[in-house]
């Protein structure tokens, strides 16, 4: 999936679609002005919906990242996400563990570089929790395993199934103002499958840095999804992409203006028959 530079990049039949939407717009403008306010309702009929792809479309036209952030924010905190976890369960097997699961050989290799002392993993957008619970199992010289998510029915579920833990903990919100009330040395933050794409380019700098001043020593380990022709040479503003307009962030470019030094790095193109093919995966391990 390329990246959205001007809206001429998008599919012929996301233009089409948001045509008609932004006709319907002009037609219906408080629908048009009750999309905005709650873009992934999952009450919206068809008509609705096109006029959401019309709003999505036109931020882009516009450049406007905020609105599009806004947007993804909404989603993930709706009832509407229940289709992404309900949906792509299999994810866990036939991504992660099929493709990704070697980033955990690499954060154990970086975890000297934390020094002496309790060390605890936080992953942002935890979800099920399925990779922080296969995590705890494949690093035991970590204390804690923390899973931080938008989601209040994913989190509530995570709860129930280790409520008798004392290594996996779960919080509804947002992951920022968690490591503010919770700041904390050795700490690892992870990423898996596309959480960071959700976030503005100036968000996700904010947070490395504070990731440095609250939790240092750190590590970041990130696997997401980046787009195919992105080039992280010569291009380091985050652009919009794929399905959802999320974005294409320059990882390596951004970590290292906040002050980290990449220890690992993986580029890996999926291929055919893999899920959303074509789609470019990117692993790091970077430490402060």
């Amino acid at each position: 999936m390329n990246a959205y530079r001007s809206t001429s990049d998008l599919p012929l039949h996301r233009r089409a679609k948001a045509a008609v939407g932004n006709l319907l717009r002009c037609l219906r403008p408080g629908l048009a002005k009750r999309v905005d306010e709650r873009p992934f309702d999952p009450s919206w009929n068809s008509s609705a919906k096109l006029i959401r792809n019309a709003h999505l479309l036109n931020a882009v036209d516009r450049k406007d990242h905020e609105t599009l952030r806004r947007y993804f924010t909404h989603y993930w905190s709706s009832g509407t996400s229940t289709e992404f976890y309900e949906g792509f369960a299999h994810r866990f097997e036939e991504l992660f563990l099929c493709h990704h699961a070697v980033i955990a050989d690499r954060i154990a290799e970086s975890l000297p570089l934390l020094g002496n002392g309790p060390i605890r993993l936080v992953e942002v957008g935890s979800g099920d929790g399925k990779v922080l619970e296969w995590l705890s199992e494949k690093l035991p010289g970590i204390a804690t395993f923390h899973g931080v998510d938008l989601n209040a029915r994913e989190i509530q579920r995570c709860r129930e199934r280790h409520r008798d833990s004392s290594r996996l903990f779960f919080h509804e919100g947002d992951l920022l103002g968690w490591l503010r009330a919770n700041p904390a040395p050795r700490t690892v933050l992870v990423t898996n499958g596309g959480v960071f794409e959700y976030l503005l380019e100036d968000e996700l700098r904010n947070l490395f840095s504070e990731l440095r001043l609250l939790c240092a020593p750190c590590l970041v380990a990130i696997t997401e999804s980046i787009a195919t022709d992105h080039d992280l040479e010569t291009e380091e503003l985050s652009l919009p992409y794929g399905h959802e307009f999320a974005f294409s962030h320059n990882y390596p470019a951004l970590l290292r203006s906040s002050g980290f030094e990449l220890t690992w790095e993986r580029n890996r193109p999926s291929q055919p028959g893999e899920e959303n093919y074509p789609v470019r995966w990117f692993q790091l391990v970077a430490h402060s």
